[in-house]
């Protein structure tokens, strides 16, 4: 007998009562992907264009859908007390999908869809961004995972540093080089 044979075997004569399942029960985002480039498309910086914001939403969408709740997360520098991931923030995110697809992103123009959005931020009672998703508010999540990532500092510095990339020591005197076709090149 071969062993995956085997120990499927074994796994399906057990009685798995109360073994906590690892695939989310919300498929994010659904029917909701068009409202999330909206989202994309009006809180992130006009200067990316829309396929690009477009991929930024794409990229949101898979963070989502590998989060995976209980995670160990690093503990930080300095920082000895280990923490875990909560819950998915899936099913919290289609619900706030549903109500800004309705409201705020139901604006025609994009100004009045940005201070509709700027209104929603403010009724969650978001005040600043965290460095990396929290998993409170989509609309405040995106933008976080966004602008922490290397392609949002690469922007923001008009040159390609590569945050969070190894480079060698050989290369780290030198000065990073501009971005290819000017600003809004990266991603």
């Amino acid at each position: 007998m071969r062993r995956r044979a085997m120990i499927q075997s074994i796994i399906t004569a057990i009685p798995l009562r109360g073994v906590r399942v690892w695939a989310q029960r919300a498929s994010f985002p659904g029917e909701r992907e068009a409202a999330l480039k909206e989202l994309a498309a009006a809180v992130l910086p006009a200067s990316l264009g829309r396929e690009k914001t477009d991929a930024v939403a794409v990229q949101f969408i898979r963070w989502v859908r590998e989060y995976r709740a209980g995670a160990e997360m690093q503990p930080g520098y300095g920082f000895t007390r280990v923490r875990y991931k909560g819950a998915s923030p899936a099913p919290r995110y289609l619900e706030q999908l549903d109500q800004l697809a309705s409201g705020a992103l139901a604006e025609r123009d994009l100004t009045a869809r940005r201070n509709a959005i700027a209104a929603a931020l403010r009724a969650a009672n978001v005040k600043d961004l965290s460095s990396i998703p929290d998993g409170n508010y989509v609309v405040s999540d995106l933008m976080s995972f966004y602008f922490s990532s290397p392609e949002a500092n690469d922007l923001a510095y008009n040159a390609a540093i590569g945050k969070d990339q190894c480079r060698t020591l050989k290369d780290s005197e030198a000065e990073p080089a501009p971005l290819k076709g000017g600003s809004g090149a990266a991603l």
